[in-house]
């Protein structure tokens, strides 16, 4: 069974995502921003600082 799951679109996060570019409303609003660490609410997420 074939997958199209993808990595967020967000440089930081490590979320994965099906059939959207991102896994959030906060990764989709930090688009301008890759510099800054992930702010994703998913405990699976190794994209921000801790």
């Amino acid at each position: 069974m074939a997958s199209d799951a993808k990595k967020c679109a967000h440089p930081n996060c490590t979320c994965m995502v099906t059939g959207k570019k991102y896994c959030s409303a906060q990764c989709e609003a930090m688009e301008d921003t890759p510099d800054i660490d992930c702010t994703c609410t998913h405990p699976e997420c190794r994209g921000r600082a801790h």
